[in-house]
């Protein structure tokens, strides 16, 4: 065995499983060595019924052990009992009744034990320091992901549950300890060089307190030159009043600014508080006359802006945008219609892609999700544009084939929503504006009753002129 080269011995050990690997290393201290580097997975998941905290800064420590991870992700999602009780309840009705009381009982206990684990530990932002020692002595670290929305929990019935908004802690005393574990995250990450960073979800407000909009200023300036890709969901609070969006907006575009090295740049507001709602500002209070000169993909979902400050922006980026998506999933459940679409408080989409045909050279592809409106939402339904796409590509641009994000059957409505391919097609090669069908009053209705804070009803526009068009047909929510 100790003839054989360390090639082939590496190329042992990358078909084996983790309990292969700890039997394989007692075979002999050859094997012992280069198994090593295979001990631990380059992902490193941290949760917080168990101390992962403690677990990563023993890895960090170690002399070998600490270059095997590459990436971390912190995963401080809670669950809202009252509405996940109901959600499992439900989501288990056409089950047999035994089942169907025993499956829901048994991750109701499970989920208890571990929450019990949970209040055994210190709260994580208390164990800041120990978090940026950890971060300090791992040198192979590049990927960084914090999440609040997916299931912490190995416990199938959890992971149907998460999926639902409703189901989610969002109330303010778990937006407190949110901010207080972002701070303490942002302190640490100075100490590393990343390449890319997703939050999900980023309270709005920390960028509005004086302490914490300095805290990010003085931590981000250092790491966030080396950012590649940057990935951010932001949650606006229920009441936020002129000045301080104006100062927390400002916050965000400060912080933003301080990655322009960036090539994929995704950035998505959910408001909790009224899921079909459209986060309004404007790129220039955002981000002035800056420029990304390296971002080839660019994702907005959830805003609201007029047509003039967003098409100024993506002419900022003409030079080097090859991938350009508006809208998505948003707050949507997985039964229903995508709702994080972009809405134009003042101008048309018709104007917009129009104008931006020919003026975007590099770009390959296009992709619209979710609810596109333009117009004043004060106007008649009537003076409004209102358009309902269903995804057609996933978000590494792979054809989806009928699956949704979550890889379920895709919901669609026949005939009143469409994919973006004829403006895909239009915006790279050009020819006669595509023609577009507008979902009708009933159509529009049958899609948004069952979300919470839904907007009127648009009537039907007509097709804009140009093109083979689609046919209108009677709505009817099919899965594809």
């Amino acid at each position: 065995m100790d003839a054989l080269p360390a090639e082939l011995l590496r190329l042992i050990f990358d078909n084996c499983d983790p309990p292969s690997v700890r039997a394989l290393r007692l075979t002999c201290g050859r094997l012992a060595d280069v198994g090593y580097d295979y001990l631990l997975p380059p992902s490193f998941r941290a949760v917080e019924w168990k101390d992962d905290v403690q677990r990563l800064h023993s890895i960090a420590h170690h002399d070998r052990l600490n270059r095997s991870i590459s990436s971390i992700t912190f995963n401080f999602s809670k669950v809202d009992e009252y509405s996940a009780r109901h959600a499992s309840f439900f989501q288990h009705w056409l089950q047999e009744p035994e089942e169907r009381s025993i499956l829901p009982q048994d991750a109701w206990i499970k989920y208890y034990e571990l929450e019990g684990k949970a209040r055994d530990l210190p709260p994580f932002h208390t164990r800041s320091a120990m978090v940026e020692e950890s971060f300090k002595r791992l040198p192979n670290l590049k990927d960084l992901e914090i999440t609040y929305t997916k299931c912490p929990y190995d416990i199938e019935v959890f992971k149907d549950v998460f999926l639902v908004r409703n189901c989610r802690k969002r109330d303010s005393t778990f937006r407190a300890q949110t901010c207080k574990n972002m701070n303490a995250i942002i302190s640490a990450v100075r100490h590393v060089s990343l390449n890319s960073l997703t939050i999900d979800q980023l309270p709005l407000e920390i960028f509005r307190l004086p302490d914490d909009r300095r805290h990010w200023f003085d931590c981000c300036a250092s790491s966030f030159s080396s950012l590649s890709k940057l990935d951010l969901t932001i949650d606006p609070p229920a009441n936020l009043m002129p000045q301080s969006r104006f100062k927390a907006i400002n916050g965000l575009g400060h912080v933003l600014q301080l990655s322009p090295n960036l090539t994929h740049l995704s950035l998505s507001f959910h408001t909790y508080h009224a899921p079909m709602q459209k986060f309004g500002f404007s790129f220039r209070a955002l981000l002035q006359d800056f420029t990304f000169t390296k971002l080839t993909s660019l994702k907005l979902e959830g805003v609201s802006c007029s047509e003039e400050d967003l098409r100024s922006f993506l002419l900022r980026h003409a030079k080097t945008l090859e991938r350009l998506r508006l809208g998505g999933r948003g707050l949507a459940k997985p039964y229903e219609l995508s709702i994080g679409g972009v809405h134009l408080h003042e101008g048309s989409f018709r104007s917009l892609f129009a104008s931006l045909q020919g003026k975007l050279p590099k770009l390959q592809r296009l992709h619209l999700e979710g609810d596109l409106e333009a117009g004043d939402i004060r106007t008649g339904a009537r003076a409004r544009e209102t358009f309902k796409f269903h995804a057609s590509v996933d978000e590494n641009w792979e054809d989806m084939d009928g699956l949704d994000h979550f890889g379920s059957r895709r919901v669609v409505q026949e005939g009143k929503t469409m994919d973006s391919s004829a403006l895909e097609r239009y915006l790279i090669h050009g020819g006669p504006f595509p023609k577009l069908v507008v979902p009708d009053a009933a159509s529009a209705s049958a899609s948004t009753a069952s979300s919470e804070g839904s907007p009127s009803p648009s009537p039907e526009l007509g097709p804009v002129s140009g093109g083979p068009g689609m046919a209108a047909t009677p709505a009817t929510a099919i899965a594809v």
